[in-house]
């Protein structure tokens, strides 16, 4: 009797060769097993690859053949490529199939968490002549700790409190698994004033999608739940860096409800990234989500401080927080 994973990567085995018997018998743009193997990464790097070409395509003729699971991930990144290259989409039967195997299928339904007033679908196209975000997804996806002065406090020194918050902007590798149109991201937070037994329980959460124009990194969203106030961003300009790099740090405004929904704060913030979290592991995020959501809240800017080893994050912070007495932090 087959395992749980055993039988999981079988069952993704299976749902990729329906997708290329799918492709193949069709005659959907003249697809034939010749291009599928043509677009195999190996294709031209070792004998290995030859032989089990030779097998594959004799066995073809019966009942298609088998993808052993070291062969796996190569058969799915050539039938990706056939996919984008000749521009074919798959029939709606078949997208079930598609995204157990991997494949990046286009949504059929609106995320939820994508509020109604934006375009999804004009993102989307704009997002296939611009490869542009994808790159900045790949500086900013994952996840990251986000501060910003209280609405409470006027000084960030003694006594004065910090509104920590957790922000999740998918990974551009779980966006293509999920089939997901457009980048999205999921902003937590918790009260700074009284709390109650829901608040403690259930964080504020404000989630949408990431947009970019003009050097500007853009998270537009909508808060879940109870109260009057909804609309929230955060915004900051993408200088990158000459190595491509993730980000380590981000400086920039938020303009978002705070935690019960009946105000609007606007203040500069900065944001950390939190090491290794813009790989695809669910079980990882998990525990990265469930430690950060117990880390969010108010806190005192002096225990804050002690808590962060990298001096340059806490310089960032501090010449944030002084931005904000400055410019005031406000709320409407």
């Amino acid at each position: 009797m087959l395992g749980n994973d055993l039988r999981w990567q079988v069952d993704r085995a299976f749902a990729l060769k329906a997708v290329m018997q799918y492709l193949v018998n069709s005659k959907q743009k003249r697809i034939t097993y010749k291009k599928i193997f043509a677009a195999h990464p190996k294709k031209g790097k070792s004998k290995e690859f030859d032989e089990i070409k030779r097998g594959h395509m004799f066995m073809r003729e019966n009942a298609g053949f088998d993808i052993y699971e070291d062969e796996f991930p190569h058969f799915l990144m050539a039938v990706q490529k056939v996919i984008d290259d000749n521009n074919i989409e798959l029939p709606v039967f078949l997208h079930e199939a598609a995204r157990h195997a991997g494949i990046r299928v286009p949504s059929d339904e609106r995320p939820a968490t994508i509020p109604s007033f934006i375009d999804v679908d004009g993102i989307a196209s704009l997002m296939e002549d611009d490869k542009e975000v994808e790159e900045i997804l790949r500086h900013y996806q994952g996840c990251w700790q986000i501060y910003r002065l209280s609405s409470r406090s006027s000084v960030a020194g003694a006594g004065g409190q910090v509104n920590v918050g957790f922000l999740n902007i998918k990974p551009l590798q779980l966006m293509r698994k999920l089939g997901l149109q457009v980048p999205e991201f999921s902003l937590y937070q918790r009260s700074e004033e009284d709390a109650d037994a829901l608040q403690t329980s259930n964080p504020g959460k404000v989630s949408g999608v990431l947009l970019y124009n003009g050097g500007y990194v853009t998270l537009l969203g909508e808060r879940s739940g109870r109260g009057f106030a909804k609309i929230g961003i955060l915004t900051w300009a993408h200088a990158g860096n000459i190595f491509g790099e993730h980000e380590n740090t981000i400086f920039g405004l938020s303009c978002i409800p705070n935690s019960e929904g009946r105000r609007i704060i606007g203040a500069y913030f900065i944001a950390q990234f939190i090491s290794q979290s813009d790989e695809l592991n669910e079980e990882k995020y998990r525990i990265t989500r469930e430690n950060q959501l117990k880390a969010i809240g108010s806190v005192s800017w002096e225990s804050l401080r002690e808590s962060i080893e990298d001096l340059s994050v806490n310089q960032r912070i501090q010449a944030a927080f002084e931005r904000s007495k400055r410019d005031c932090v406000f709320q409407v």
